[in-house]
Formats: C-alpha cells, sequence, structure tokens
C-alpha cells in the first residue's frame, strides 16, 4: 500500500472514484452505448497504466 501523501496513491483514488461515477451510468442497449463504455475502459486503462511508469522528479532531466 502506497503512503497516504504519495501521488500515485492521490491519483489511483481519483482514476477509481470516477470509473465508479461513470460506470455507474445504466446500459441502453445499443451501439453507442457500448462505443462509449469502450471509450471509457480504454481511458480509465490509460490512466491506470500511467500508475505504473517511473515518477519523473523535478531534478530529473528531460530528454529532447
Amino acid at each position: 500500500m502506497l503512503p497516504a501523501r504519495n501521488g500515485r496513491r492521490v491519483l489511483a483514488g481519483v482514476v477509481l472514484g470516477e470509473a465508479g461515477r461513470l460506470l455507474s451510468a445504466p446500459l441502453e442497449g445499443t451501439a453507442a452505448c457500448v462505443q462509449n463504455r469502450a471509450r471509457l475502459v480504454q481511458a480509465l486503462d490509460g490512466r491506470l497504466t500511467a500508475l505504473h511508469r517511473p515518477v519523473r522528479r523535478s531534478s530529473d532531466p528531460v530528454a529532447p
């Protein structure tokens, strides 16, 4: 478990809260609804993937 002040923990909490809120919308059974859900899941997956990337400190050099 990450420390309370860890930025990744904060981001994970935001992503999980957002996922719960957005995925709680009722399903409509339409192609558009399925497409929207797929986009939502893809966006959430991208955010969670970002949690696995190394954290760049402000003192680290920026690649050109």
